[in-house]
């Protein structure tokens, strides 16, 4: 069944807290869904972290951090971004910034996790969704610095299709979770995709488990914005839940 416990000390009605205890690993429970969508493409089986994409390098996206399975972005201080289904079962303990290659950077505790009220929780809650946002509060101030650094949400109408995007995150490999920051450049497709999420074509760029989380960003000039959360893959496409259609739940934290 679903569990709304709550071992944070703050509870707000209007969203889900998550308790900090719990066995299942939600990118296993992830990868369980994605085997769902991806059965017609059996033949065709992935074996990469961001298909095609680049090693990062420090400092390059200072926003980037890391929760236990998946990826997540800085926005100030105090706040992180996720997607729900990464700590819909279990809130993760702490987040990782400041790095490349995970257990090199900086962790801070997590306090509070805020999942976008109707998401549901407990066992079995790890499914692509509408929805697919969670925000996380430390514990104690994010210290910026050349390699840590806050990204701005996308606050402007809503891109179209042909919009080049950059995908990140610290994905996985034919070997398992690599855990190095790796990133890949692709453009919007709109089809298809419904209000919650933004979409690109799978090839030649895609993201793959572990990636979950992490920004989908656009550049604007020298300025990064971020667009989506990385939240799933289906035979064709990639999926980003929508930041700014639902920048009211996550301002709300900020």
């Amino acid at each position: 069944g679903r569990s709304n416990s709550n071992s944070n000390s703050e509870s707000v009605r209007s969203s889900i807290s998550v308790s900090h205890t719990g066995s299942i690993k939600p990118e296993m429970k992830f990868l369980i869904a994605l085997a769902c969508l991806l059965a017609v493409a059996a033949a065709n089986p992935l074996d990469s972290y961001i298909l095609n994409g680049q090693n990062a390098r420090l400092g390059q996206f200072p926003w980037m951090a890391k929760i236990s399975g998946c990826s997540a972005s800085v926005l100030n201080k105090r706040t992180i971004l996720t997607a729900a289904h990464c700590v819909c079962n279990r809130a993760p303990s702490s987040v990782e910034v400041g790095t490349v290659r995970a257990g090199r950077g900086t962790s801070y505790r997590v306090s509070n996790t805020y999942i976008y009220p109707g998401y549901p929780t407990g066992s079995g809650c790890a499914v692509v969704r509408d929805y697919d946002l969670a925000v996380l509060k430390t514990s104690s101030d994010i210290a910026f610095n050349t390699n840590v650094q806050p990204i701005a949400l996308f606050s402007s109408s809503e891109p179209g299709a042909g919009t080049p995007i950059i995908s990140m995150g610290f994905g996985g490999d034919h070997n398992g979770i690599s855990n190095v920051l790796n990133y890949a450049e692709t453009t919007l497709t709109r089809s298809g995709c419904g209000s919650a999420y933004f979409c690109s074509s799978r090839q030649p760029n895609s993201i793959y488990f572990g990636d979950s989380g992490g920004p989908m960003v656009y550049k604007s000039g020298s300025t990064y914005y971020q667009l989506g959360v990385n939240s799933g893959i289906s035979s064709t496409t990639s999926l980003y839940a929508n930041v700014v259609r639902y920048a009211s739940f996550i301002n709300r934290y900020t």
